[in-house]
């Protein structure tokens, strides 16, 4: 009987042994099958994070494969509109103006075309210029607030700085550039930049939808006339050509409603050819 008794002992104790083994076995399994679980999923969204970081912005300028694309806006005649580029820099278009963009910036720098006449609010970045290029003539910037007009050959080339600084070059030549300083601006006469000290701004309110004109040659104002409204204005009466006038008026009221304006200060009369888009100053 004693033998017999020891052995259902010793029997009941390996039983038990078993059994806490098994359980912590189990117990073990318990937690581990979780957490990997859990380990998996967190991997999936730190990949997930990491690819959409990677697409908005995080890597997307050194990119190489990534396909860039551009985009123009342009805003007809006796109109004006503003747009945001991908940087967040603000750019208000005068009339009959283009402008091209890409939709992301590469290579060091943040380049747009200009046909016409802009502002730019740039938003500051050291390690990317930003870049104005016309038909011969560049305007570089890190952040500052500068108008550009350029219509193409025919017309001059002008920059004014109101904020910040910017540097004007020739494109084939960068080597020839001059800086300017907030009020400054700077004309392309013969070839050559010519600075000058701007103390009237009034020529920017073109933004809020009034041209203003500020003791200009009637010719020069004729030409900015033909470049708002897209028509073609003559001239016949050289003494008026060279008198100089002053005055504002509102973007929306038209061509004729601006020589209006000036007919209250300088005698004068003129027709409209509609057909021919054209009009005759006497």
């Amino acid at each position: 009987m004693l033998s017999t008794n020891l052995r259902y002992r010793d029997d009941e104790i390996l039983a038990t042994t078993k059994l806490q083994k098994l359980k912590k076995g189990r117990s073990h399994r318990s937690i581990m099958l979780p957490l990997k679980a859990f380990m998996r999923y967190a991997v999936v969204f730190c990949l997930a994070v990491l690819s959409t970081w990677y697409i908005m912005g995080g890597n997307i300028y050194s990119q190489k494969d990534f396909q860039v694309s551009y985009e123009e806006f342009s805003t007809p005649p006796g109109q004006r509109a503003s747009i945001k580029l991908y940087d967040g820099t603000t750019v208000w278009l005068n009339a009959n103006s283009t402008l091209r963009y890409p939709n992301v910036f590469t290579n060091g720098e943040r380049r747009v075309e200009l046909y016409g006449e802009a502002f730019f609010d740039v938003v500051h970045d050291e390690k990317k210029a930003f870049v104005v290029s016309t038909n011969k003539i560049d305007v570089k910037a890190l952040g500052t607030r500068f108008n550009v007009s350029s219509y193409g050959e025919r017309y001059r080339f002008q920059t004014f700085l109101e904020e910040g600084s910017v540097k004007v070059y020739n494109r084939d030549d960068e080597t020839n550039a001059m800086f300017l300083t907030p009020g400054e601006a700077v004309e392309v006469k013969d070839s050559q930049f010519v600075r000058t000290r701007v103390a009237n701004k009034d020529f920017l309110l073109w933004k809020d939808g009034i041209y203003a004109f500020d003791d200009l040659a009637f010719k020069e104002i004729v030409e900015k006339l033909e470049l708002y409204y897209d028509v073609k204005i003559n001239v016949t009466n050289e003494e008026l050509a060279m008198y100089k006038l002053s005055g504002k008026f509102r973007q929306r009221d038209g061509v004729t409603s601006a020589l209006r304006t000036f007919q209250k200060l300088y005698i004068f009369s003129f027709n409209k050819d509609d057909e021919l888009n054209q009009i005759t100053i006497k």
